[in-house]
């Protein structure tokens, strides 16, 4: 125990007694530590039970329902009809818009039979982002109160709008709804279902329970028209979420998380799809880290720690990295000199701790835990699938 207090104190650092692995050792710990505190502060954080703080409100807004969707047509006339069958909101307090991009011609001419109005993208290869920026071109700032974004497979709970509706009436310009994935009937969903769930109850639940904003996950969102308006020119890139949120935060927007808003959605089962989106992933995550490393210092400059909470996030490894990388050197300094290892092993105890409290209730638990042992089987052949095309 000498040797993990030693790693605290400066004269240790000073010293030329220390051996190249001791020093090695001392400065992955320190970094996989900051990790792993940050992580079960929200686990922690994540613990207390959810109360919607929003009353009934006294008058009903009027909000734009956006639907961006790229080929699946029949995916997104499923949701529209869906959302105009089950919505207790007011039908003459909300319009519907879709950002078509690539629809078959047949889907097309189902949707002009809808009452949604269509905005075709000048671009046949173009972002999610510029989609949805040439929708809010088509609206003067004010035509509406607020907007709501959704994917083209999502389905909200019939009471979605009238909660929106109390939240914004209550002040809330940002609000993040509980995104959950609809089918879980293999490995590779149940993985995706379970990090999502890990990640609403950590970056969305347990931050605004400790003042900071959610995190934004894509879809089964909702903004305030104007400012959307605003800044929806000024968002770039292909990663919607991460333009958003840096955009808000820069203008100290609060995001709120409203968990009985749920948002289901449809998560792949094709391990050639899971990999490519793992890939898309990891780049936009290496994209983000670099991103936050260079911003961070003038956001703590500059006073704005919801932003600079944000960008620490970025620079964190993911859950299954983390887990990776903490085992990974576990194993490795406990074959070198396993004095050194029995801090790893308590580093890895309470990381473990961390991810059991944030650990999904409900459905997605009990699957996640009787695919476990196939998880690993259906990563791999995600990850040697991952170049070949159908």
């Amino acid at each position: 125990m000498d040797k993990f207090f030693a790693i605290f104190d400066p004269d240790w650092w000073l010293s030329g007694n220390n051996s190249a692995l001791e020093i090695t050792d001392a400065i992955l710990f320190l970094l996989m530590l900051i990790a792993v505190l940050y992580v079960l502060v929200y686990a922690i954080a994540s613990l207390t039970r959810y109360r919607n703080p929003y009353p009934p409100a006294k008058r009903k807004h009027r909000f734009l329902v956006l639907f961006s969707v790229l080929r699946n047509g029949k995916q997104v006339i499923e949701s529209i009809n869906y959302l105009l069958d089950t919505q207790e909101y007011p039908r003459d307090k909300y319009d519907i818009a879709v950002a078509a991009t690539q629809l078959e011609e047949e889907d097309l001419m189902t949707l002009l039979q809808m009452p949604v109005t269509i905005v075709v993208p000048d671009k046949d290869d173009c972002t999610k982002t510029y989609a949805i920026q040439q929708v809010m071109q088509r609206y003067s700032p004010k035509e509406y109160d607020a907007v709501v974004l959704f994917n083209s497979d999502n389905r909200v709970v019939p009471n979605a709008l009238d909660l929106f509706n109390n939240a914004y009436y209550s002040g809330c310009d940002a609000i993040q709804g509980h995104r959950m994935t609809e089918n879980l009937d293999n490995p590779l969903a149940v993985l995706s279902a379970t990090m999502e769930e890990f990640n609403n109850r950590l970056f969305r639940k347990a931050h605004t329970k400790l003042g900071f904003s959610s995190a934004l996950i894509g879809s089964g969102m909702m903004f305030d028209f104007e400012m959307f308006h605003r800044i929806a020119p000024r968002l770039k890139g292909d990663d919607l979420t991460s333009a958003i949120e840096i955009e808000l935060l820069r203008e100290n927007t609060y995001t709120e998380y409203m968990e009985e808003i749920i948002c289901y959605c449809k998560k792949t089962e094709d391990p050639n799809q899971y990999s490519r989106r793992r890939q898309r992933w990891m780049t936009l995550q290496v994209r983000n880290t670099w991103k936050a490393f260079w911003q961070f210092p003038l956001a703590f400059l500059q006073g704005k720690w919801d932003l600079c909470e944000k960008l620490l996030q970025w620079l964190m490894p993911s859950r299954i990295m983390l887990a990776v990388y903490v085992i990974g050197c576990t194993l490795v300094f406990t074959y070198f000199d396993w004095t050194l290892s029995l801090k790893w092993y308590i580093l890895l105890a309470v990381l473990l701790l961390a991810y059991l409290m944030a650990l999904p209730e409900g459905e997605i638990s009990k699957r996640f835990r009787k695919s476990l042992w196939a998880i690993p089987g259906a990563l791999l052949k995600s990850l040697f699938s991952g170049g070949k095309k159908k």
